[in-house]
C-alpha cells in the first residue's frame, strides 16, 4: 500500500454498500463517504493544493471531518488536525505555523475558523461543510460548491510515498506545541502489518474515542476501514461520563484508548452489563495498564482479547504490542511486550546502553519513523539523532523521552516518562514504578505520584501521590503496603485520597499536571 487513503478506496471498491460510519444513528455507506471525499479533493485540487501542502481541519468527530481527511490525501495533500475547543491564540499559533492552502470546518466551529482566519498575516479560504449556502466574497466555500464537481477521484501527479500525509501537534517542553510530520510510507507500514497482529473481523464495529489530534484515531478510522469496518463517533459527554452507556447503545466490538478509560467501567460496576460483551477487542496505550483491569474484564468476559500497546506520535502510532494472556498474573506488570516488525530498540541511560533489567530511556529506528517535526530544527535535531553507538552510521534514531524495562523473558515494561524520574535522598526513583505499585493494592482504582523539588534543595524531592480509591483507602494503610515492595525512600510522604475519576486531559489521559500544580498550591499553604 503506497498511500494511506488507498486501504479505504479498495474496500468502497469491494463492498461499496456496506455502512462506513455509523454517526449518532446517521449511516452513511463507503460508496456514499467515498464520492463525497472526491469532489473535496476536486475543490481542494482547484484551490491550488497539492503534494506536500497543508490543509486544516477543525471539526468534531463526525462524518465531515472523515470526509475532510479522506478528501485531503486524495488531493496528494496532508491533512492537520487543529483541535475544537482550543483557544483562539493557540489555533492562531498553529495556523500560523501551518500556513495551510484552505481550512474544512463543520458548522459548530466556524465561528473559531472565522476568528483564527481574519486574524492571519494572509486570508485562508474556508470550506465549510455540513451546510448549505456559500459566501464567496468572504472567502467561505460550502456544500452546494462541492455537488457539481464530479465524484471520482482526481488525478495527482508528482506523488511519492515519501510525501507527508498528516500532521499531527503534541506538547513541547518548552511550552511551545510540535508538529509531527509523518509520511505516507510511515503510516502505511503500520497498517499494512495489522492484520497479522490485530485479527479482528470484518464488518466490526470500531469505537471512535480519541480526537483527530491524538493517533490511536488513526487506527480507528484506517483500519477499522481496511476491515470493511463501521466507524461508530463518541461524541455525546454522557457517554465519556460513562463509556459502558456509549458500548450499549451502539454495539461496538473495537476499542482503543487510554486504560482509565476502560478503568472508569471496571470501577463503576459497568462489566456487570451483558451488553459490554459485544467489545470483542481492545486495545489500551498512553498510561501503565493495571493488571487488575485486565483480570476484572477477563473474569466477566473472557471471550475478548486485549492487547497491551506501546508508541509514539513519531512512531506512526504504535511500536511495540503485547496480546495479554488470560491467565496472566494480577500480580505482575503487565508488559507493552515485543517491536512490531522493523522495529530495533536500544534503552539508553544518556549515551550509554543500560544493563538488562534496568529502565532506560526507548531509543528506536525503524520505518515507522517520522522525519521530524514541522519547522522546527531545533527540537527535530534534539529527538531525531544519528545512531547512538555509531554516529558515522547513515540512520536516524528517534529518541522517545519514555522510560522501559527489558525483562528477562524478553518482554518490554513501560516504566514511565524520563521526564518523571527524580532524585530522592540521593536514590533514582522512576514515579510510574511507585504508581503502579499502589495501584495493586485492592482499595486503589487509580494513582498519580507528583514530585515536589523545593527551592533551598531542588535536586531533592518529596513525592506526594493521589489515590482514587475504593471504600477503605487510607494513607496509613497505603504506606505500609508500599513498604512491603519499595525501599523506604519511594514511599510518598503524603497521600491524597481523592475520588473517582481523576482529573483528565483533552486526551482522556489523568492530568498530571493539573494535580502536581495542585499539590504544590497546597504545600505552599501548609496543606
Amino acid at each position: 500500500m503506497l498511500y494511506l487513503e488507498t486501504c479505504f478506496e479498495k474496500t468502497a471498491a469491494r463492498v461499496p454498500d456496506a455502512i462506513a460510519v455509523d454517526d449518532a444513528g446517521s449511516l452513511v455507506t463507503y460508496a456514499d463517504l467515498d464520492a463525497r471525499a472526491n469532489r473535496i479533493a476536486r475543490y481542494l485540487v482547484a484551490q491550488g493544493a497539492g503534494p506536500n501542502d497543508r490543509v486544516c481541519i477543525l471539526a468534531g468527530k463526525n462524518i465531515h471531518a472523515y470526509a475532510a481527511v479522506l478528501g485531503i490525501l486524495k488531493a496528494g495533500a496532508c491533512w492537520v488536525a487543529l483541535g475544537t475547543g482550543l483557544p483562539d491564540e493557540r489555533l492562531r499559533h498553529l495556523v500560523g505555523t501551518i500556513e495551510p492552502t484552505v481550512i474544512i470546518v463543520d458548522p459548530e466551529n466556524l465561528e473559531a475558523a472565522l476568528s483564527v482566519r481574519d486574524a492571519a498575516d494572509a486570508p485562508v479560504p474556508l470550506l465549510l461543510l455540513g451546510a448549505t449556502g456559500s459566501d464567496a466574497s468572504a472567502g467561505i466555500g460550502a456544500e452546494a460548491e462541492l455537488d457539481v464537481l464530479a465524484s471520482d477521484k482526481p488525478a495527482i501527479e508528482g506523488r511519492s510515498p515519501d510525501d507527508l500525509a498528516y500532521i499531527i501537534f503534541t506538547s513541547g517542553s518548552s511550552g511551545v506545541p510540535k508538529g509531527v510530520m509523518v509520511l505516507h510510507r510511515n503510516i502505511t507500514q503500520f497498517l499494512d502489518l495489522c492484520p497479522a497482529f490485530f485479527d479482528i473481523d470484518e464488518g466490526s464495529r470500531f469505537a471512535h474515542h480519541s480526537d483527530l489530534t491524538f493517533d490511536p484515531s488513526l487506527f480507528d478510522l484506517f483500519y477499522g476501514w481496511m476491515r470493511a469496518g463501521t466507524i461508530v463517533p463518541l461524541n455525546k459527554s454522557s457517554y465519556r461520563i460513562n463509556p459502558a452507556l456509549f458500548i450499549r447503545e451502539t454495539g461496538i466490538n473495537v476499542w482503543f484508548s487510554v486504560p482509565s478509560a476502560i478503568s472508569n467501567i471496571v470501577e463503576s460496576g459497568g462489566l456487570k452489563d451483558p451488553s459490554i460483551a459485544s467489545v470483542k477487542h481492545l486495545l489500551l496505550t498512553g498510561e501503565a495498564l493495571p493488571a487488575k483491569v485486565v483480570r476484572a474484564w477477563y473474569e466477566a468476559f473472557p471471550q475478548a482479547t486485549i492487547y497491551n500497546v506501546y508508541g509514539t506520535t513519531e512512531t506512526a502510532i504504535i511500536s511495540h504490542w503485547y496480546k495479554v494472556p488470560h491467565d496472566h498474573d494480577p500480580e505482575q506488570v503487565v508488559p507493552v511486550g515485543t517491536p512490531l516488525p522493523g522495529f530495533r530498540v536500544r534503552l539508553m541511560d544518556g549515551d550509554e546502553i543500560v544493563p538488562p533489567g534496568e529502565a532506560g530511556e526507548c531509543v528506536d529506528y525503524g520505518s515507522q519513523i517520522s522525519p521530524g517535526y514541522w519547522a522546527d530544527e531545533k527540537e527535530t535535531s534534539a529527538h531525531f539523532v544519528s545512531d547512538p553507538l555509531d554516529p558515522r552510521m547513515p540512520q536516524t534514531w528517534y529518541r522517545t523521552g519514555d522510560l522501559l524495562r527489558l525483562r528477562p523473558d524478553e518482554l518490554y515494561e513501560y516504566v514511565g516518562r524520563a521526564d518523571t524520574q527524580v532524585k530522592v535522598r540521593g536514590h533514582r526513583v522512576e514515579l510510574g514504578e511507585v504508581e503502579m505499585a499502589l495501584e495493586r493494592h485492592q482499595t486503589v482504582a487509580e494513582a498519580v505520584v507528583v514530585a515536589l523539588k523545593p527551592e533551598e534543595t531542588p535536586h531533592e524531592a518529596r513525592l506526594i501521590a493521589f489515590v482514587a480509591g475504593r471504600e477503605g483507602a487510607g494513607a496509613d494503610l497505603l504506606r505500609d503496603h508500599l513498604l512491603k515492595s519499595l525501599p523506604r525512600y519511594m514511599v510518598p510522604s503524603r497521600f491524597v485520597i481523592e475520588p473517582l475519576p481523576l482529573p483528565r486531559n483533552a486526551n482522556d489521559k489523568i492530568d498530571r499536571q493539573s494535580l502536581a500544580d495542585r499539590a504544590a498550591i497546597e504545600e505552599t499553604k501548609g496543606a
